[in-house]
């Protein structure tokens, strides 16, 4: 149910009515209603896949879960696939390896500059796009920023 204050879309509505949305507009100070969307939620592989990876590489950062036996899908541009692959390795993901990507910097495609696990994250999920394998510390491949 949505909150009206003076009237109608002169003063404050929030929330909704039926299948209209209102909210104020920071920007200008006015209010505004639109029809409410549900976002599509199309489930494709693609879309699974960059789920999987972002999920499992935050746990990763986080310290959740060792590196060794992780499943990522790596993206194969001949087949147009993702195929599932098994990280070997036995090393694990601590203070050390948090800190080089802390002090990592790459830049957005928007121009703001992420560290840390955006940065961790950031240059993994490109990497298994281009059907590469994540890496657990940045290298001077990647450009960084500042």
């Amino acid at each position: 149910m949505a909150k009206v204050i003076m009237p109608l879309l002169s003063q404050q509505v929030k929330n909704k009515i039926g299948d209209v949305v209102f909210f104020r507009r920071g920007d200008w100070g006015i209010n505004v209603a639109r029809m409410r969307v549900k976002p599509a939620n199309p489930r494709t592989a693609n879309q699974q896949a960059n789920r999987h990876n972002v999920g499992t590489l935050l746990k990763i950062y986080l310290g959740r879960v060792s590196v060794a036996g992780q499943t990522f899908y790596k993206y194969d541009a001949a087949t147009n696939k993702w195929n599932a692959i098994t990280i070997a390795s036995t090393e694990t993901f601590g203070d050390t390896e948090r800190q080089a990507w802390e002090n990592y910097k790459t830049v957005s495609k928007q121009g703001y500059v992420l560290t840390g696990k955006y940065s961790f994250l950031s240059v993994n999920v490109k990497r298994l796009k281009q059907g590469l394998n994540p890496l657990k510390t940045p290298t001077t491949e990647f450009a960084i920023a500042g």
